[in-house]
């Protein structure tokens, strides 16, 4: 289940590069019109990234004790997505599209750190890199408003995502 969950983070995280050069090239299916078929592409993304919030739930619940400094981490993946768009609507045709794709999908899968997801901004959900009291960090997504002071950092209800990710379930 780890292995499909991981799978589905990563399509979530890396999708937007197919929708953005489906919208350039104005890719659809069938008679569908392709603004329609645009759109229906980003709500199955946002349907797909809501199901890895419920599946996240199937994993042990665990808590992180201590919280020495954290750091809000979601602007820092902003230039990987506007270069996946510029890179996106640079590209030539689908042959070249899809060979990028798939390289940027294992990339990004198994560096299992980008589990960035914009989807989950639109959620409700912020991510923060976390630094305990032993010097241990970890990429922590987590619902609720931004936190700026690290006494209000609760991170008890944490479902892990890998030995360096965690995902809060409410």
């Amino acid at each position: 289940m780890n292995l499909l969950f991981k799978l589905l983070l990563t399509m979530n995280a890396t999708s937007w590069m197919l929708i953005v050069y489906a919208i350039k090239e104005k890719i659809t299916i069938f008679s569908i019109p392709p603004w329609i078929f645009h759109i229906a592409l980003v709500i199955l993304v946002l349907v797909f990234s809501w199901v890895s919030l419920i599946l996240s739930s199937l994993f042990g619940e665990e808590s992180i004790q201590s919280c020495k400094e954290f750091s809000l981490a979601d602007n820092e993946f902003l230039p990987v997505y506007l270069g996946y768009f510029f890179v996106s609507l640079s590209i030539p045709n689908c042959y070249t599209m899809l060979s990028l794709y798939v390289i940027v999908f294992v990339f990004t899968f198994l560096s299992q750190t980008q589990y960035f997801n914009p989807a989950y901004l639109l959620f409700g959900y912020h991510y923060y890199h976390i630094t305990t009291q032993n010097g241990t960090s970890f990429f922590v997504i987590k619902y609720g408003k931004v936190i700026r002071n690290k006494d209000q950092m609760q991170l008890e209800k944490l479902r892990r995502i890998n030995d360096t990710s965690f995902i809060e379930r409410r």
